[in-house]
């Protein structure tokens, strides 16, 4: 029982890492904001999809050669490095300079975590297959309490009386934000040792099985002779126990048992990926426009931010329950990820055109202007967001036999969330020029 309630501490903690970094670059959507640009945030998402993509495709060869247990210390040694770089960037004066130079260290952190993930999936099948779920209610954690702490950050350093004052204070914002990732990171290290020294065999390659052959006594199959004719059988030439038919196995491929699936997920981060954070952290406030006449203020940017990423942390909840994962069928998840269309066409109605206000009247807002249609709308979006890809990694698992299967399936269904990941990016680069 102890062993077992340490396991899904060293998984949570595990996949709190996972993605630590990139929560923590999104959290700071004030600081992109004066420092760098409104759509920022969306360029760096795509850096992000892109790198990510390369890391997906380069993790099958690399895994090959490399242990498993490199893909973690890589990560975690990248993801702290560019956390400590990322604030000293805003100095440079050339503007294109600074954004190529401050996205390297972010699409860096998204080359080993797309390696790092399907390692850690691996690593949890190899041990208990539920502890899948708990990496994944990790990487949930992370996105809450990342945004936890931003949030009672900024409430700290939220007095200031002039423009210098406020830079300083998100300087210092940011410096005090990314200190608290890195010793998380670190401890995300030191568990990844932990877990490495207890279960040794789990972070190395699983050894290729061998097929069953079915004999007896484990003698030589003898062939059946096609020559003889009926007759002979009939007067019985050939001993019957010298008769063995052939036994084949016609199964389809790691890839092609995963397919639905996969495409149904691949479409879920499209979605995804085109509404965040290019539509959604333009949402703007219908009760800041006409009450206080700022649509987009820091705080609602913050609460609306903290809302998906609570929601995300449920829907990464709800899979513990072995029940619920039971219930919910593949076809069900499938028809869920297709079903988010709906939010293609909500969120950019919410947040087009843009909201303006002038000399304290409100001259132009979205199509739809609803503060609470816009957080429903949050809350459904994060929560099947996460709860769908969840899902997925374990179901995944149904069609496939062996732990050699279940390893090359993780990378699998890991390319093609990347490919959602980096196609719903492109469009949502595609479309900043409509909120410019």
């Amino acid at each position: 029982m102890k062993q077992n309630v340490k396991l899904h501490l060293i998984f949570l903690v595990l996949g709190f890492g996972g993605y630590l970094s990139y929560y923590c670059v999104i959290a700071q959507t004030n600081y992109w904001r004066k420092f760098y640009s409104n759509t920022t945030l969306t360029v760096f998402s795509m850096v992000y999809a892109v790198f990510e993509m390369i890391g997906c495709l380069v993790a099958i060869p690399l895994d090959k050669k490399f242990q498993p247990r490199v893909f973690p210390i890589l990560h975690f040694t990248i993801s702290i490095f560019a956390l400590v770089v990322i604030v000293p960037m805003r100095q440079i004066e050339n503007y294109y300079l600074k954004c190529i130079l401050t996205a390297l260290p972010i699409g860096f952190c998204a080359f080993t975590a797309s390696m790092f993930y399907p390692c850690m999936i691996s690593c949890a099948t190899r041990v208990n297959p539920i502890l899948s779920s708990t990496l994944q209610v990790g990487v949930g954690l992370s996105s809450i309490v990342i945004q936890t702490v931003e949030d009672l950050i900024s409430i700290y350093f939220s007095h200031y009386d002039t423009e210098e004052e406020y830079e300083r204070l998100l300087v210092l914002n940011a410096i005090s934000y990314y200190v608290t990732g890195c010793v998380i990171l670190a401890l995300c290290f030191v568990m990844w040792f932990v877990f490495a020294k207890q279960f040794p065999n789990a972070t190395r390659k699983a050894p290729p099985q061998q097929k069953k052959v079915l004999s007896n006594d484990s003698q030589p199959i003898p062939e059946l002779s096609v020559t003889n004719t009926s007759a002979d059988l009939l007067v019985g030439d050939v001993d019957s126990s010298s008769i063995q038919l052939p036994i084949t196995e016609n199964k389809q491929s790691i890839a092609r048992r995963i397919m639905p699936l996969g495409i149904a997920l691949l479409f879920n981060y499209v979605t995804c990926t085109i509404i965040f954070p290019l539509f959604a952290l333009n949402v703007p406030s219908r009760i800041g426009a006409y009450k206080y006449n700022e649509p987009y203020s820091d705080w609602w940017s913050l609460i609306y931010l903290t809302i998906i990423q609570l929601s995300d942390f449920c829907g990464r909840m709800l899979p513990l329950s072995k029940k619920f994962v039971d219930f919910v069928s593949r076809k069900t998840v499938i028809c869920l990820c297709y079903a988010k269309t709906v939010f293609l066409v909500l969120f950019p109605l919410m947040s087009l055109p843009k909201a303006v206000v002038l000399n304290e009247m409100v001259q132009k807002m979205p199509v739809i202007s609803s503060d609470t249609l816009s957080i429903i709308c949050a809350v459904l979006y994060a929560f099947f967001s996460s709860l769908l890809p969840t899902l997925g990694y374990i179901k995944y698992q149904d069609n496939l036999d062996t732990d050699e299967e279940k390893d090359k399936g993780s990378f699998v269904l890991n390319i093609f969330l990347e490919c959602g990941l980096f196609g719903g990016s492109l469009v949502g680069v595609g479309l900043i020029p409509v909120f410019e």
